[in-house]
């Protein structure tokens, strides 16, 4: 059985948003949600609060995407109802230490009514190019994770190289 795609929620409340992650928080939708939270930026949103309760998983993709974020765009980032083993993967790449954690009793009277925010499908050039920017900054923001994420960055180098020149994708490619 495949695992279900990721939606996301919005609700704003002033200078600050809740997203809500539901499903895989995946490299697929990284590019979505960076481009959300740059035209909630743009809107005037200081804090992005992630509520990650029905999130399932959270790959290095979206993670990075998340890190560069939080580097980039001079938004804070605040988690609300992650999952362990979600606070687990963001602590072993580095990225939980760049982000604030907030206790249940924090929020729960203060979430706004959420909105599912329409995905626009992204090309395969324009995933491809999101998940090695965050293998990037990954591999800049932990020493340890150049060990975990050379080989992708490689590869995810070759491929955008490919698509750059407009090669036929083979079965060895994404």
């Amino acid at each position: 059985m495949a695992l279900p795609g990721c939606s996301i929620s919005v609700g704003l409340d002033g200078p600050q948003a809740f997203v809500r992650l539901v499903g895989r928080a995946a490299a697929e939708s990284a590019p979505a949600f960076e481009k959300l939270v740059v035209r909630l930026k743009d809107q005037g949103v200081r804090c992005v609060v992630l509520d990650l309760s029905a999130t399932l998983l959270m790959d290095s993709g979206f993670s990075g995407t998340l890190s560069r974020l939080v580097g980039s765009v001079g938004t804070m980032f605040a988690l609300y109802q992650a999952p362990q083993r979600i606070l687990d993967g963001l602590d072993d790449h580095g990225v939980l230490a760049q982000v604030t954690l907030l206790a249940v009793d924090q929020q729960t009277s203060l979430i706004p009514e959420t909105t599912e925010v329409a995905l626009q499908p992204s090309s395969k050039s324009e995933i491809l190019k999101c998940c090695l920017d965050a293998h990037r900054a990954l591999m800049a923001l932990k020493p340890e994770n150049v060990a975990k994420f050379e080989a992708v960055e490689q590869f995810l180098s070759r491929e955008a190289a490919r698509l750059e020149r407009g090669v036929p994708q083979t079965e060895s490619s994404l």
